[in-house]
C-alpha cells in the first residue's frame, strides 16, 4: 500500500504551522464580520417582507369588503420581543360613553378569521409617528393620554408603541391603558385612509375569564366566541336587551363590552408614518438596558404603561424620537444642540417608511433634516 508524503519527506516545521494558523485567523477575521453582515441583512429584508406582507393582506381584505367596511393593519406587542400585526374590519359604530365627560361615536373592529396574525422575527419594533399636538394634554381618558409613568411632550411629534398589553387583565374595565396604532384601509375602494383621525376599538379578549360571570360580560362572550364578529355585530344590534338585562350593574352595556374601558379592547388610531427597527439598536443608541422581560423599554408585569427606569419619561420620549429620525448623536448624549447635521457622527439605524395610498404598498422614508436635506 503506498503512502502519500510530502515531496521531500519532512513534516511541518513549527514555524510552517504558526505561519498557516496566522493566515486562517486574519482569513476568520475578514470574513466573520461580512457573515454577520450578510445575516443582518437578510434578517432586515425579511422583516420588511413581512411587514409588506400585512399591509398588502389588510388592503386586500378592503378590496373584498362593502363601502363603509373599513379595514386595517393593526400592531400590537407582546411582552418577550413579539411583535404582531392582526388583519382587522370594522364590525359596527356605536357610541362610547368611557369618558364620563363627553361620549363619541367610535367604529369597532375584529381579526378577520381569514388572514392569520403576521409575526415579525422576535426582537423587531415599530412605533407610529404621531403629529405635534395630537395626544391628549392631560391624563383624561384618550388615546395615549398620561399615566402616573409614562407621559409624553405633546407640543412635539412622537413616536409611539403599541401598548396592548401592558395592562391589568384580571379587571374587566382597564381598557383605557391599552392602545397602538394602525394603517387602515377604505372599505370597497382598499386605498389608505389618508387623514383620517378617527379613534376606533380592536376587539382583543382579555385571556382570562376573571369578571365574565356577570351582565354583560356572561351575555356576551368575546373570550370564547368561534365566531367574533357575528356576536360583536349582535351585541350591537341588541343594545335594548343588553340594558334591559343589565340588572344592578348599571351604566351602558355596549360600553362595558366594547368602550374604551373595556378590557377586551384596545383604542386604535391610523397613523401616516411608521419605523421599523431592532430593539437591541435601540438599547445600544440610547444607551439603555432592555427591560429583562418585556423585552422593550415597558415594565412587563405594569398595571398600566410604564417606562422601565428611565426618569422623565417625556425626555425618553423626546431622545426616542431623535434617535428613530435618525439625529443618534443627540440621542446618544441627551443634547439637542442643533439638528442641522454637520459632520459624519450619526448613525441612523431605524428604518421610517409611509404607505402609498393608492397601492398600500410599503416606501421608505428618506431621513430629512431641517435645513431640508436628504439624510
Amino acid at each position: 500500500m503506498n503512502i502519500s508524503r510530502t515531496p521531500n519527506g519532512r513534516a511541518f516545521t513549527l514555524t510552517e504551522l504558526i505561519a498557516v494558523i496566522t493566515i486562517i485567523v486574519i482569513l476568520l477575521a475578514v470574513s466573520i464580520p461580512t457573515f454577520r453582515s450578510t445575516i443582518a441583512a437578510s434578517d432586515s429584508s425579511n422583516v420588511e417582507t413581512q411587514l409588506r406582507l400585512a399591509l398588502l393582506s389588510a388592503r386586500n381584505a378592503a378590496l373584498h369588503s362593502e363601502r363603509g367596511a373599513d379595514t386595517a393593519a393593526v400592531f400590537t406587542y407582546q411582552p418577550g420581543g413579539k411583535t404582531n400585526i392582526l388583519i382587522c374590519e370594522q364590525v359596527g359604530t356605536f357610541r362610547d360613553r368611557s369618558d364620563p365627560g363627553s361620549s363619541v361615536d367610535r367604529d369597532v373592529f375584529v381579526p378577520v378569521p381569514a388572514f392569520e396574525p403576521v409575526q415579525l422575527t422576535a426582537g423587531w419594533m415599530l412605533s407610529g409617528l404621531v403629529p405635534a399636538g395630537t395626544l391628549p394634554t392631560n391624563s383624561d381618558p384618550g388615546w395615549y393620554e398620561d399615566s402616573a409613568d409614562r407621559s409624553f411632550d405633546t407640543d412635539q411629534r412622537n413616536w409611539v408603541f403599541p401598548e396592548t398589553e401592558f395592562f391589568d387583565a384580571r379587571t374587566v374595565d382597564d381598557g383605557g391603558n391599552r392602545q397602538t396604532f394602525m394603517i387602515r384601509f377604505v372599505g370597497g375602494v382598499g386605498s389608505v385612509a389618508v387623514g383620517d383621525d378617527r379613534e376606533a376599538l380592536i376587539l382583543s379578549p382579555r385571556a382570562t375569564t376573571i369578571g365574565r360571570d356577570r351582565t354583560p360580560f356572561e351575555d356576551v362572550r368575546v373570550d370564547a366566541t368561534a365566531d367574533l364578529s357575528r356576536t360583536v355585530r349582535q351585541a350591537l344590534n341588541n343594545r335594548s336587551y343588553l340594558l334591559t338585562n343589565q340588572g344592578s350593574n348599571g351604566g351602558d352595556p355596549l360600553t362595558t363590552l366594547f368602550g374604551d374601558v373595556s378590557g377586551d379592547t384596545i383604542l386604535a388610531r391610523t397613523v401616516e408614518q411608521i419605523a421599523l427597527y431592532k430593539a437591541s439598536d435601540l438599547a445600544n443608541g440610547l444607551g439603555i438596558k432592555l427591560n429583562r422581560d418585556s423585552g422593550i423599554f415597558y415594565v412587563y408585569d405594569a398595571v398600566a404603561p410604564e417606562i422601565d427606569g428611565r426618569g422623565d419619561s417625556a425626555e425618553f420620549h423626546t431622545r426616542l424620537r431623535w434617535w428613530i429620525e435618525g439625529n443618534t448623536t443627540a440621542a446618544r448624549n441627551n443634547s439637542d444642540d442643533d439638528w442641522i447635521i454637520q459632520d459624519d457622527d450619526d448613525r441612523p439605524v431605524a428604518r421610517l417608511y409611509t404607505v402609498q395610498r393608492y397601492t398600500g404598498v410599503l416606501q421608505p422614508v428618506p431621513l430629512l433634516d431641517f435645513a431640508g436635506a436628504n439624510r
